[in-house]
């Protein structure tokens, strides 16, 4: 049975919210573990069915969890979201973790069915499964661009959910690579990491790009965006040493040339997660909140 919590009875790990929450709502089950998403309303309802941001959180794939919903970087865009009616959505999905077999791949189909659960339950949650942005951050950010430019149909995990599709209204990327079969994109004088370094997350054990490049163009959203795509915004830091510029502009570039939509901001002096690099960011991070939360509301706006 799903709970309905008062935000104000929470623990310190839980954000401050003026609305309800629903935490811990087990959306697919994968052998003896449940995978879990918090459902945040607004305090006030706009509509009967109300618009939905979807958030995937970064971490390489291999760490972070639903909790970073509430971390201060992220809570200051959904609280301006829910103040215009947004049900915010935060989902946890299985890690590259070594020894525990799980891919990449792994991660876009549990995001994906994640999608498909609430799609499945829009009644209970009261939400509109035609205006749902879905939002990432650094892996997250690759999440969010694969749940937009992938079919609907695509990646399906759980076979109860199979039927259910759902296709994203728009998505919005901090800072997530968008093509790893290209290493020169992972080149920069600011880093000293190794341009493949996320290949065994992709393939295991099965060996780098020359051994099996589909796995790469499989994960890689540059190969997946159309022309009839979902708009997509990209955020992307100047002096970005973990995902660089060049991710941003390789796929604004192809989506110029096929005339899909993709709007692309560069914050100058900024690093990933939005950290000083040489100087303010510039847009400022609160800022940059306010433009990410505008652009989900133009989305879902008649």
């Amino acid at each position: 049975m799903l709970t309905l919590i008062c935000v104000n009875t929470c623990t310190a790990q839980t954000p401050k919210w003026d609305g309800q929450t629903v935490r811990d709502v087990p959306y697919k089950q994968v052998a003896d573990r449940p995978l879990l998403m918090d459902l945040y309303l607004p305090e006030e309802r706009r509509s009967d069915k109300s618009p939905v941001i979807y958030y995937v959180h970064g971490g390489g794939w291999a760490a972070g969890n639903k909790k970073k919903f509430g971390s201060t970087l992220m809570l200051p865009v959904f609280r301006q979201l829910a103040e215009h009616g947004f049900v915010c959505v935060s989902v946890s999905y299985r890690l590259c973790r070594k020894g525990q077999g799980v891919r990449m791949r792994d991660c876009v189909t549990d995001v994906k069915d994640g999608l498909r659960f609430l799609k499945r339950h829009a009644e209970r949650y009261a939400i509109d499964p035609n205006r749902v942005v879905v939002f990432g951050d650094s892996a997250g950010g690759q999440l969010a661009q694969m749940l937009a430019y992938a079919a609907p149909e695509d990646f399906a995990g759980d076979p109860d959910l199979a039927a259910t599709t759902i296709r994203p209204c728009a998505g919005i990327s901090w800072y997530g690579p968008s093509d790893f079969t290209d290493v020169a994109l992972f080149e920069t004088g600011l880093s000293d990491r190794k341009p493949d370094r996320f290949g065994n997350r992709i393939t295991g054990d099965e060996g780098g790009y020359q051994t099996n490049p589909k796995a790469f163009e499989e994960m890689s959203p540059y190969y997946w965006i159309q022309k009839d795509s979902p708009p997509m915004l990209l955020l992307q830091g100047d002096a970005d040493a973990t995902i660089p510029l060049a991710h941003a502009i390789h796929l604004k570039e192809k989506a110029n040339r096929i005339g899909a939509n993709v709007e692309m901001m560069i914050v100058k002096n900024a690093g990933h997660n939005w950290r000083r690099a040489g100087g303010a960011p510039t847009p400022s991070v609160p800022e940059i909140q306010r433009i990410t939360s505008e652009y989900a509301l133009r989305q879902v706006s008649p």
